[in-house]
């Protein structure tokens, strides 16, 4: 999963890692993260202090080299990637609860944002880390045993892999349709019934800089349980690509999309948040 024109700022960090990381020029990166110590941390993770301080050693000492993170993002980790994606908390954690579960994804999970942060935040929640690359399944399973984390697990696996593939005649269309009324699940986009790391749908689909909302309503709302939230992290560009993603995103069963703007933390620069409730 790639980002074509997000503006979110993961995107650009590996931008950077292309084009210096991994061609050996470690740039200009930072000696320490201009947060590191600061008492804002505490106030605003809280208990997640401990296991988010042991996964911004994790970056800070392996990112760059391991294709993590681009050299500019060495001294603003906290802000750029931890914080950032912890802005997102309340509204997984409200959505959790008016679906009356506890089950989130985070589909192409990356280096782990949001993902490995919204667990550290949440831990009365389960959450299923979606990435189809192999040394970011690598990272993330690394980092979940360095963190503690007891309630996050790791599927290696593509979004398409997990959604049912479209029929493609008459016939079949008929016959899918039919099947999926039966059990319940959408029309178009249903979920793998037969795929044993994703037994149902969740209660929250999270994500961030994974790809445009043309694209992310059909590989995250089949993935969304009748009633649950698809959350998810976006640029500035944010209400543009829900303009242009109104037909995807009712085709899969989304609604009522739009765009808050939401806190990261005092004097830093706040983030957009798209919310798709599913019907």
């Amino acid at each position: 999963m790639t980002d074509e024109g997000e503006s979110q700022v993961l995107a650009d960090a590996e931008a950077e890692v292309g084009e210096n990381a991994l061609t050996g020029s470690a740039g200009a990166a930072a000696s320490v993260d201009q947060l590191d110590g600061s008492p804002l941390l505490s106030e605003l993770l809280g208990p997640a202090l401990g296991p988010l301080e042991r996964f911004h050693a994790k970056l800070f000492e392996q990112g760059l080299e391991r294709g993590i993170i681009g050299p500019r993002d060495a001294g603003i980790i906290w802000e750029r990637h931890i914080l950032n994606s912890a802005a997102a908390v309340p509204f997984v954690r409200d959505a959790c609860r008016a679906a009356g579960s506890m089950r989130v994804a985070d589909l192409g999970s990356g280096g782990g944002f949001p993902g490995l942060v919204l667990a550290a935040c949440m831990p009365e929640c389960e959450f299923t880390l979606i990435e189809p690359m192999e040394r970011r399944v690598v990272w993330l399973t690394e980092a979940v045993e360095e963190m503690g984390l007891g309630n996050a697990s790791i599927l290696r696996a593509r979004a398409e892999e997990l959604v049912a593939p479209r029929a493609s005649s008459g016939s079949e269309r008929k016959r899918h349709r039919a099947r999926n009324e039966r059990k319940g699940a959408p029309r178009t986009g249903s979920m793998q019934p037969t795929h044993s790391a994703v037994p149902a749908p969740f209660a929250v689909v999270t994500c961030r800089a994974v790809a445009p909302m043309t694209k992310l309503a059909g590989w995250a709302l089949p993935l969304v349980a009748p009633g649950g939230r698809l959350v998810a992290l976006k640029g500035k560009s944010a209400q543009a690509e829900i303009d242009k993603a109104s037909k995807e995103l009712r085709k899969y069963g989304g609604r009522d999309a739009r765009v808050v703007e939401a806190a990261v933390g005092p004097g830093l620069e706040s983030t957009h948040v798209v919310l798709v409730d599913k019907v």
